[in-house]
């Protein structure tokens, strides 16, 4: 039986056609408001709203670049909002495909 090997998940970001993940990472951030006082020390700290979310998946072969579609932004749906390929004479394709999500705190 095959053993598989890299990417177990790639956080909604759909893998490329031609391509084989073999990275991925998520990460979220959320800004946050201070108020500071005469003295210049932080009183109160609240969390902004929106959350954005950064999903990125590396890998060998063809990165599809041609399907990628042009769209508005939909809170908490992931859009692509890079995409890279690089091709040498030596080894296969390299891509990397980046999406970003932003959403509101419940």
């Amino acid at each position: 039986m095959p053993a598989t090997f890299g990417a177990p998940s790639t956080f909604g970001l759909s893998a490329p056609e031609g391509g084989y993940v073999q990275e991925s990472s998520s990460d979220s951030s959320v800004d946050v408001a201070t108020i500071r006082n005469n003295l210049g020390i932080t009183v109160k700290a609240v969390p902004k709203p929106m959350v954005t979310k950064t999903v990125t998946i590396k890998g060998k072969g063809d990165a599809a670049l041609a399907s990628v579609a042009a769209g508005s932004f939909t809170a908490g749906t992931l859009r692509v909002t890079s995409a890279k390929q690089a091709e040498s004479n030596d080894d296969f394709p390299d891509f990397e495909i980046t999406g970003t999500a932003y959403s509101n705190l419940a």
